[in-house]
């Protein structure tokens, strides 16, 4: 008998007030806005009619905010996942753009155009960031065989992820766009390998967009 496909439905968290500011979280947290919850709200509303089982979270404030938006009424279990979070940032944390581009310019900048050499005092690389998000995925996927599930995860997390599931090197992370917030992207697990479904909506196509806040 052929198992069904293991679903996953990984989603980032709503627009935060951080967000708004241009400031990085990073670990860091900051309140859902008004927006951000409607995004939630609506990523709920898609996801309405999808007999979901188990729901996972970073166990960011923002990040579990929005999972308990997307589950609205419904009887889903909600599981903090803490390899789910955003990259640590180290010093850069707290600092608006502006900030974190003067006290630390060449982190910075790395970090926005050549990710795969962001270093600095604090900080996790976006290797380890990756190898974290994706042992979760999978332990998550592994342990719900058969099953569709909500994720709910932050930007740079999921770009690393999405540079798995896409076949690219994490120096080619700046050619996958950055998931806007309350975005839903499907992955399905069939026969022990992950998919990601309709992929064409994560590459980036000409010039990069300015820098979003994670």
């Amino acid at each position: 008998m052929t198992q069904s496909p293991t679903t996953l439905y990984l989603v980032r968290h709503g627009q935060t007030t951080w967000n708004l500011e241009r400031r990085l979280q990073g670990h860091l947290d900051s309140r859902l806005t008004e927006t951000g919850r409607n995004q939630a709200m609506a990523a709920g509303e898609l996801l309405s009619h999808t007999s979901i089982t188990a729901a996972f979270a970073s166990p960011l404030g923002r990040a579990m905010e929005t999972a308990h938006l997307i589950i609205g009424q419904r009887n889903i279990p909600l599981t903090p996942k803490e390899g789910l979070k955003e990259i640590g940032l180290g010093l850069l944390e707290g600092m608006s753009m502006d900030e974190a581009k003067r006290a630390h310019p060449i982190p910075f900048a790395n970090f926005w155009n050549q990710p795969h050499r962001f270093t600095l005092e604090g900080a996790e690389t976006v290797s380890q960031l990756q190898k974290r998000v994706l042992r979760s995925i999978t332990d998550i996927a592994n342990n719900h065989a058969g099953q569709s599930l909500l994720l709910v995860s932050h930007a740079i997390a999921i770009k690393t992820a999405l540079a798995f599931f896409l076949k690219k090197e994490l120096t080619e992370l700046g050619e996958i766009i950055l998931p806007e917030n309350g975005s839903i992207l499907t992955i399905q697990k069939t026969r022990g390998a992950f998919a990601l479904l309709n992929p064409d909506a994560c590459i980036q196509v000409g010039p990069q967009p300015a820098p979003l806040t994670c």
